[in-house]
């Protein structure tokens, strides 16, 4: 469990490794030029490229990792690091956050992009474990994130939901249910019509710049995320 060393072409690899040609500069064309908002400490913080609603980014490692379940503890920690100063900046500006993921595993990569990502958005969590245990999912509450690691030992790939202070919640993902599933639930939640949450479908570009208004000012008071010793980039 660990590290994949080969991202194999996934976009947010290649994003991450600088280069000119993604998706992204393609779909936006220098308007805005980058969608980074924050980088701490061998993580990014982004604007998701095909936002659900306003405030809608994307956590991510700088390493490729399948899935937050298969960062090791010293990134762990960094997560905790980052997510501590995160929150009340988040919540004071969207009102709310809630970290969901859909984690991949090496035999069923299923997750739409197989670079390990939380999607962090301004909506209610409790409300979103409901409308997902309404489609047969049985909700596994967790004491912490770090929790995940039990489906990526195993090799499972997995859903998971953070709302609150202290709510963990996951569910196993190995019954497939629709693709791009988390998107189609949050969809549903926010009004949006079927198939309209579909990021490829409907880019919703205003919402993007709209999110990189908000969060302007965002990577100086993010770049305090301590750097452990013992991680390597």
């Amino acid at each position: 469990m660990g590290a994949t060393p080969l991202c194999n072409g996934a976009e947010l690899c290649d994003e991450l490794r600088s280069g000119d040609v993604n998706s992204f500069t393609a779909t936006y064309r220098g308007d805005p030029a980058s969608r980074e908002i924050a980088s701490m400490s061998g993580f990014r913080l982004i604007a998701d490229p095909s936002p659900l609603t306003v405030g809608h980014l994307l956590l991510l490692p700088e390493r490729h990792y399948l899935s937050f379940g298969h960062l090791d503890a010293a990134r762990s920690d960094l997560v905790r690091s980052a997510l501590c100063l995160l929150r009340p900046l988040y919540v004071a500006t969207f009102g709310q956050m809630t970290i969901l993921e859909h984690g991949s595993s090496s035999t069923i990569p299923s997750a739409c992009i197989t670079h390990a990502h939380w999607h962090v958005l301004p909506i209610d969590g409790a409300r979103l474990v409901d409308v997902i245990a309404r489609d047969g999912l049985v909700a596994v509450p967790l004491p912490d994130f770090t929790a995940l690691r039990q489906f990526a030992a195993a090799d499972r790939p997995y859903y998971y939901c953070c709302y609150g202070d202290s709510s963990h919640v996951a569910f196993d993902a190995q019954r497939r249910v629709r693709a791009q599933y988390l998107r189609s639930a949050v969809g549903a939640m926010l009004g949006i019509p079927d198939p309209e949450w579909d990021w490829s479908l409907v880019i919703r570009k205003n919402l993007l710049r709209a999110t990189m208004v908000a969060t302007q000012g965002w990577r100086e008071r993010l770049a305090k995320v301590p750097t452990a010793p013992a991680v390597r980039a």
